[in-house]
């Protein structure tokens, strides 16, 4: 009885763990903070555009697109330096001075190697006569986004739900297997005990 005991709690562990380790791999780089935040409304100038993940983002390839473009009322895209992603952070600027509602779509890749998208905007007001042509940032010309990103256009990785569901059918193999095996051990030392008795 104590080894099915044994067994039970050896395979509940080793489904917890498998199960745990889930959330790990399913917390990619989500957004989880904007500046200007969602929805904000800001004074024209050079505005700093920072968005902060939950996770490391990758650097270091040259390969890796970091992008973040900025768009008008319009959908013209505006001037705005090459996307920086370190650490925990994306960022850029762009020098302001229209007022409207502005879009920023970015993409980029989490540490994981999963690349992460969205957009959001802001309002932008110009009280003090800020004037973007005397304050110019050197725009990114590398920029692959040659027209505002499309967020469902981007191919994405397998849904959390998806990969859940991967995880848990595999762990209920493998649970499964383990439960069929340790029925066989019982099932031959019973055999055994029962020739030794006779």
């Amino acid at each position: 009885m104590k080894r099915i005991l044994s067994t039970a709690a050896t395979l509940s562990l080793s489904l917890a763990v498998l199960l745990g380790g889930a959330s790990g791999a399913l917390a990619h780089s989500d957004e989880l903070k904007t500046s200007p935040e969602q929805g904000s409304t800001v004074e024209a100038g050079r505005i700093p555009i920072i968005l902060t993940f939950g996770e490391e983002l990758l650097v270091g390839d040259e390969s890796i697109s970091h992008e973040v473009v900025v768009t008008n009322e319009a959908g013209d895209i505006l001037p705005a330096l090459c996307a920086s992603a370190e650490g925990f952070e994306l960022s850029t600027a762009a020098a302001l001075d229209q007022p409207g509602t502005y879009l920023v779509t970015w993409r980029t890749v989490s540490g994981d190697g999963h690349p992460v998208s969205g957009s959001f905007d802001f309002k932008l007001v110009n009280t003090t006569d800020y004037d973007a042509a005397t304050d110019a940032v050197d725009a990114c010309v590398t920029s692959s986004m040659a027209e505002p990103m499309l967020i469902s256009e981007l191919p994405t990785p397998a849904s959390n739900a998806d990969s859940l569901g991967w995880l848990v059918a595999g762990g209920l193999v493998v649970l499964g297997a383990a439960v069929a095996i340790s029925g066989r051990v019982i099932r031959a030392r019973g055999l055994r005990r029962k020739k030794k008795s006779e």
